[in-house]
């Protein structure tokens, strides 16, 4: 039989050579294994890979200079499978043979080397076969903290396209801190995957080389949502001020994500100039668009943006509210009683119709703030000089809100103001159905220097 199975390891055919293999292997016998072991210099790879594979069962000491040879085979793959063997083979004497396999061109036979060696319970002994064994396992970011001597060993794992962890490689580029690391990465903002390209792109905003400006620039116009957003926070980390103008034409980014990046950027920088393209973002379709504008205009402290943040306190949703309020506090600690809050107010009036119960609420609560503000004034100031005053609009709104409650503070509000301008606009409600309602209009009438009589809610009942 042992004849039988091995007549085929000399075929012409490699694929009867390599199937004779599996089946040698199979037996598993120690004269199988000698066979086997002659195959090792076939001239067809995949048979040389089915010698390796198969070698690795044998735990036999014989089989280690067979696979010493493999480990410098000229297919990758064979190599690989070679340092998997001799791991399962169990010999500590493969440590000096595999430690060269760190440095493999192909990082599958890195990754297992290294895993080989831990099987031995190897340790590095020196700071460059820490560093060969952290890029081998792919460990990068620990790798870069090796410095410049790092720089040789990421390269050449960047510029292996076939290798699917090119992004952690560019991150670690970025880690290095030198220089020397803007070439490779500048070369990663044409790799053909997105998320490289992302993380190059981050990985020269952390070097912060003004060299990088315009190909990050150029970044903004890439086809990926991914990149383009990579290349807002970039910019505006490289590029300062100088940046502004290309990051506000990103904000009408299709894409929520970049639109985001690109309103949190200029937040970053910090420069008023951006201030009236980033107002619009605040009613953004996205919700954590409307947030990141408002977190942007809090850090910016222009109170041009005042009225618009006071609109926003009146989202559908709590964390753009939220924002809202900080934001307003960083600007001005006292936003209620500013002149810039009166513009606000038509929308705030509107928002008390609207559908959802919170943004009514909201709207109400921060009309009453402005109101309250307006009562606290300073003496000498003159709250009322205009048609369309703020806290008149909302008072005057709420004379016609359906609870009565609502109706008699706003009145009793209105005649607290002791502004005679509000006569006519209170005098309507006189003729309100509730009694009490009428009479504290009466009663705010008589303060505003109205001759009219208060009457009672039980006289008017009379």
């Amino acid at each position: 039989m042992q004849w039988w199975n091995s007549q085929p390891i000399k075929s012409k055919n490699p694929q009867t050579r390599q199937e004779a293999v599996e089946k040698l292997a199979a037996q598993g016998t120690p004269h199988a294994f000698r066979e086997i072991m002659e195959a090792a210099q076939d001239p067809e790879a995949s048979v040389r890979l089915a010698v390796a594979k198969a070698l690795g069962g044998c735990h036999d000491r014989n089989a280690l200079p067979v696979l010493f040879n493999a480990l410098r085979d000229p297919i990758d793959v064979v190599r690989e499978a070679a340092v998997m063997s001799l791991r399962k083979i169990g010999d500590i004497t493969t440590i000096e043979h595999v430690l060269p396999s760190l440095q493999d061109s192909h990082p599958g036979v890195r990754w297992h080397a290294v895993k080989t060696l831990e099987r031995f319970g190897w340790q590095p002994r020196s700071d460059r076969e820490r560093l060969l064994r952290d890029v081998a396992a792919g460990d990068y970011v620990n790798a870069a903290q090796a410095g410049l001597p790092a720089l040789e060993f990421l390269e050449q794992s960047m510029n292996d396209t076939s290798f699917s962890n090119r992004r952690a490689v560019a991150e670690a580029l970025g880690e290095l801190g030198s220089d020397k690391a803007v070439g490779p990465l500048m070369a990663a903002l044409k790799d053909a995957e997105p998320s490289v390209r992302a993380a190059a792109v981050e990985a020269l905003g952390q070097l912060r080389d003004s060299r990088t400006i315009e190909p990050i620039k150029l970044c903004l116009k890439d086809p990926e949502a991914l990149v383009r957003c990579a290349a807002a926070r970039s910019l505006a980390v490289v590029g300062g001020h100088a940046a502004v103008s290309f990051l506000i034409k990103v904000i009408p980014d299709p894409h929520w994500s970049v639109r985001k990046a690109a309103v949190a950027a200029l937040g970053h920088v910090q420069d008023s100039t951006a201030t009236l393209s980033i107002l619009p973002a605040l009613k953004d379709p996205d919700h954590d668009v409307r947030e990141t504008a408002c977190q942007a205009l809090g850090r910016i402290r222009d109170r041009r943006a005042i009225g618009p943040l006071v609109v926003a306190l009146t989202d559908s949703q709590s964390s753009v509210r939220q924002a809202a309020a900080v934001a307003l506090r960083d600007i001005d600690a006292h936003w209620e009683g500013s002149a810039e809050v009166q513009s606000a107010v038509p929308e705030l009036n509107t928002a008390l119709k609207d559908r959802d119960y919170w943004v009514r609420h909201a709207a109400r609560d921060t009309l009453t703030r402005i109101e309250n503000a307006a009562l606290n004034a300073p003496p000498g100031f003159e709250p009322i000089d205009e048609k369309l005053n703020a806290a008149v609009d909302a008072l005057v709104f709420a004379l016609k809100h359906p609870e009565r409650d609502f109706r008699q503070a706003a009145a009793e509000a209105l005649g607290r103001l002791g502004n005679p301008q509000v006569t006519n606009l209170l005098t309507p409600s006189l003729k309100d159905k509730d009694p009490y309602v009428r009479q504290s209009v009466g009663k705010a009438l008589q303060q505003l220097g109205s001759a009219v009589e208060a009457a009672s809610p039980i006289e008017r009942a009379a």
